[in-house]
């Protein structure tokens, strides 16, 4: 285990922020004074980490689903879906026109994103440690996804205009490896997605270490837009556009507000969504993406979605 005595991300002192309690153990949660950066303090082993994931990869432990499953779930709450043609369709908005389509699916999970990508033109390389997430991706993006973590995917491998690290970076063991690396793999003016959960979020100040993403060890890392911006730019990268996005499934009501009827339901979840629409324009959101291009061909301000 490796105990950090100053802040990964920018050397500026850390204190403690946070003790997460468990049923297997309590984690130390530090936070940087300067950058805002928390993270779990001191850092389980990368092997204890590689196994944890391939045995319960981005979902319930031990559970495996089939593309059925996957499927009808994403038909009733199409998260994934809607956040894929979202980010795919800024990627193309920023990247480069006269540089190739060719993308890195760090942590690709059941697909979502790939498929989009394959959609949309792109030659995707996927990253995946758990067997059944692998296997539906194949079914339902097209690709094989490579059982390797990212810390041993080969720096010699071809080069990509678009990284992508959708709810991954959260799990690293050393989040300047990560990003280094990406720079490593990225073509000249080549874009990086990260998309996580909000360190600053509403829920997150009301919850504090309650908070769902307050989960190790499982999740090491919690980013702001702050923090997140100054680990890009400390590894040469410019932030381009950072969006912030908030969802809860309606079902998520129903059981609770099921004696309201159908007219109460929808009222609520008109309610919730307008609120969630105004926690995102605060900058408040559950979620913040963040996209950054490696030696930016300009330097345009960066856009706020």
């Amino acid at each position: 285990m490796i105990a950090y005595h100053s802040c990964p991300i920018c050397s500026s002192s850390i204190c403690l922020w946070r003790v997460k309690r468990t049923s297997s153990a309590n984690y130390r949660i530090d936070q940087c004074q300067q950058c805002g950066y928390a993270f779990v303090n001191p850092r389980p082993s990368l092997a204890y980490l590689m196994n944890y994931y391939s045995l319960s990869g981005h979902g319930e432990q031990h559970v495996n689903k089939s593309i059925e499953m996957v499927l009808e779930e994403e038909e009733q709450f199409p998260n994934s879906t809607i956040d894929a043609k979202r980010i795919v369709r800024t990627i193309e908005s920023i990247k480069p026109v006269n540089v190739s389509k060719t993308l890195l699916d760090i942590g690709c999970g059941y697909g979502f994103f790939s498929r989009e990508a394959v959609r949309t033109g792109y030659d995707v390389t996927a990253l995946e440690l758990a067997s059944n997430e692998r296997q539906i991706a194949i079914e339902l993006a097209s690709i094989d996804p490579i059982p390797v973590s990212f810390e041993d995917f080969p720096h010699d491998s071809k080069r990509f205009s678009v990284i992508l690290m959708s709810q991954i970076l959260e799990h690293a063991n050393d989040v300047n490896l990560w990003i280094s690396k990406a720079d490593s793999l990225l073509i000249n003016g080549g874009v990086l997605v990260i998309a996580l959960p909000n360190f600053q979020s509403i829920f997150r100040k009301l919850l504090q270490e309650n908070e769902p993403y307050i989960n190790p060890p499982a999740h090491l890392n919690f980013f702001s837009r702050r923090s997140l911006t100054a680990l890009l730019e400390k590894h040469g990268f410019t932030v381009e556009a950072t969006q912030w996005v908030s969802r809860i499934p309606p079902k998520a009501f129903e059981r609770r507000f099921s004696f309201l009827g159908k007219p109460g339901l929808v009222a609520i979840n008109t309610a919730n969504t307008l609120a969630l629409r105004i926690f995102d324009v605060l900058r408040l959101g559950m979620m913040v993406n963040v996209y950054a291009k490696k030696l930016s061909l300009d330097r345009a301000e960066p856009q706020i979605f």
